[in-house]
């Protein structure tokens, strides 16, 4: 999978509070340049521009009215990098307030074209309700599969947990149920790689579903106008392995992460998958 779209569009000049969704209309060559520089660092999976691009985000900038437009674009953006070989997943951050389908349910059919879909940084089980009855209802197709990733924080007495309260396994125990086809983790403040490996082991004790992970490049601090990623993308690809040994078969990367970071990873998952399956004969 790719790594972050929010800090690269930072990175290309995006001013602060700006809306990076609306780069889809008026600067669509920086958003494919990203794209790009992913897809030629090894990602096969591209995620949409659109982590905030739902009605009441873009209220916010005053451009609600271009949803459709700024999904539409954002897609053939990701499409024409992507190529013959790659997927293509629409993006969905948190939509405010919770427990509400019909937002979803524009954002899904404004996603059209898509290989699947992915719902990004969820902390509550109100993900799995906007799985159920915002996302499935809205689909074109039932081929369409519909990815969740949730975020997760340390307690001061190291628990890793949601926003809501909620363990890994909770997701892990749901998620079938309520129709998701892949469980993921992403971002997460104070969350290393390692802590990564811990979510996926108690997601893979709970679920025989495919698992994703997508750790973000360490809490960052400031310095001077941007923020600082602390961890580097070798040292992130040397803890990859954990990862996969824990159960996930797809790798990307969240806030901070680069196209170095992917092309640091590329050849960690290279090797895994050339490995020989167990119980095989050499």
């Amino acid at each position: 999978m790719d790594g972050a779209m929010g800090t690269e569009l930072r990175r290309a000049d995006l001013p602060p509070d700006a809306c990076g969704e609306l780069w889809n209309l008026t600067n669509p060559e920086r958003v494919r340049a990203i794209h790009q520089a992913y897809r030629d660092a090894g990602a096969r999976c591209l995620l949409t521009n659109t982590f905030q691009s739902n009605p009441r985000a873009l209220s916010r900038h005053g451009v609600a009215d271009k949803l459709e437009e700024i999904n539409r674009a954002a897609v053939a953006i990701a499409r024409s990098v992507a190529g013959p070989d790659g997927f293509v997943l629409g993006n969905i951050g948190p939509i405010d307030p919770p427990y509400q389908a019909e937002p979803i349910r524009q954002v899904v059919s404004s996603l059209c074209g898509v290989d699947g879909l992915h719902l990004e940084t969820y902390s509550d089980t109100d993900a799995l309700w906007a799985v159920k009855y915002g996302c499935l209802p809205s689909l074109e197709s039932e081929d369409v599969p519909v990815l969740l990733s949730i975020t997760y924080k340390k307690t001061t007495e190291g628990v890793i947990t949601t926003q809501g309260g909620q363990s890994p396994e909770v997701f892990a125990k749901l998620a079938r149920e309520y129709g998701v086809s892949a469980l993921g983790v992403n971002c997460g403040r104070d969350v290393g790689v390692s802590d990564i490996s811990a979510i996926i082991r108690a997601y893979r004790a709970a679920t025989d579903l495919p698992l994703f992970a997508r750790p973000n490049a360490g809490t960052p601090t400031r310095v001077a106008e941007t923020w600082n990623y602390p961890h580097s993308p070798d040292a992130m690809a040397s803890e990859l392995t954990e990862v996969l040994e824990a159960g996930a078969t797809m790798i990307g990367g969240c806030c901070g992460t680069t196209a170095e970071h992917i092309a640091a990873f590329r050849p960690v998952i290279e090797s895994w998958n050339e490995r020989p399956a167990p119980g095989a004969h050499i």
